[in-house]
Parts: C-alpha cells; structure tokens; sequence
C-alpha cells in the first residue's frame, strides 16, 4: 500500500521563467560590489565567470553528488578572478545571491495548492530538493508564501545534507522520516538522472512529471508519466491500488 509520496522541488512544484533575470541582477552585483574595492575586470568577465560557476556545480552535482553551496560557488568565482575581496563583501554578494529568489520568484505549478492538500489527506508528504544558489531557508519560505509548507512531514534541502540526488541516502532519510517502507513510497520529479533513478535505486515507485520539464520524457524508466499537475491524485491513486493487489513490489 502507498503510504508516502516526495516531490521534486523544481519543475515540478514551482516553474521558473526568471533565471536570466536573475542572472542579471548576480552580475551586477558582483560587479558592484568589487568595483567597490578598486576591482574592474575586464568587459565579459563577470558573466564568463557566472557561465564557469555553473560549470563548475555541473560536475559537482554529477560527479559527487552534492550540490555546492552558494557561498563556495562565489569562492570558486573570486578564485577565478584572482581578487580576495574583504569577508564582509563575500559575506553580502553570497547574502544578495541566495534572497534573490524572493525579489524575483518562480511560479507555483497550476492547482499546487489543491493538489497538494489532496495528497497530504491520503499520503505522507516530503520534499527532496537538490539546491542552487538559494538554500533551504530560502525555499521554505517560497512554500510558506503559497500556504503549502505545514502539508509536508519531511523536508530535504540538498546544501542542509551530506548528498543530493540521486545518492540512496536522500531518499532513504526522507523515508526514515515519513515511516515509511520504500515500497510503500512514490516519488514524483522530472529529471531521470536524479529523481527516476535515484527514486527506483532506493526501491520506491517513480513518478515522472513532465508537465514543466519533458526533456527526459522519451528515456523515461518511470512506473508512470503524468502530464499534467492535476492528474497527480489519480496517478498516485493506480499505483496505490496496484501494490495493495501486488503485496510488495519486490
């Protein structure tokens, strides 16, 4: 019997449109804040750098399985430009990198609020999020801000724990936390590598929602795809029905 379910965090309760926007807005403050102490890169270097961050928490990400937090993504920039700024400059860029996300934020998934209150009434609930540059003190208060943030027994914030997805301890700790066995869980992300993987790796079903991301959607190896938020409830519901005829799914 389905017990519990987990969700993705991007893509899949919030779609953003407003990373360039952001982007922006880390650009000039970067550069702000170290012409303030005499330093002026040359023209293109700042956003060379952001496009090297990336980079760089791109093979993190993968090959450790970890997400590095902002402020060793601003080290890692400071390193490239060869500049040692005052800690109390590093200290406001990574501050102004991490709240961006408030000032500009994504958009909530149509329905996300009934959907999830309907889940939280027949399931456990977590989140399993693999951060950026807003860590999980930022993206509790976006769940709080849409009134969602009480319908979840568990929250994962991958910069708060020793791994990101798809590491086994993720989803195995959230678990621990919901009471619940991984045969009697579902997971529901839209990234194969680290949400469908990860999810089947640790003995959960997995839930592929495609509605904001379908990239992956062709290679999918997910007990089932949905389309659309709304159609979660009913998606979840088969799967519920299945294990209570199958016992356990192993």
């Amino acid at each position: 019997m389905l017990r519990a379910v987990t969700l993705d965090y991007w893509n899949t309760l919030f779609v953003d449109s407003y990373g360039a926007a952001r982007e922006r807005r880390r650009a000039d403050c970067l550069r702000t804040e170290l012409a303030a102490i005499g330093f002026n890169p040359p023209a293109g270097a700042i956003q060379e750098v952001l496009r090297d961050a990336f980079t760089y928490f791109e093979h993190v990400w993968h090959h450790e399985q970890r997400t590095p937090a902002c402020a060793e993504l601003i080290d890692h920039m400071l390193a490239v430009l060869h500049v040692r700024p005052p800690q109390e400059v590093v200290t406001r860029i990574v501050t102004t990198f991490e709240h961006l996300l408030l000032e500009i934020p994504p958009d909530p998934v149509p329905s996300l609020h009934a959907v999830v209150y309907d889940l939280a009434s027949h399931y456990r609930l977590g989140v399993i999020c693999d951060t950026g540059y807003s860590p999980g003190t930022v993206l509790r208060t976006l769940l709080r801000r849409v009134g969602i943030l009480d319908a979840f027994s568990s929250l994962y914030f991958s910069n708060e724990g020793p791994y990101s997805k798809p590491h086994p301890y993720v989803f195995r700790t959230v678990l621990e936390q919901l009471e619940a066995r991984p045969t009697e869980a579902a997971h529901v992300g839209d990234m194969q590598r680290t949400d469908i993987l990860g999810a089947q790796a640790a003995g959960m079903w997995a839930v592929h929602f495609v509605g904001a991301n379908n990239r992956d959607a062709t290679v999918s190896t997910a007990d089932v795809i949905v389309r659309h938020f709304e159609e979660l409830p009913a998606a979840l519901g088969n799967l519920r029905c299945a294990g209570c005829c199958a016992g356990d799914r192993w």
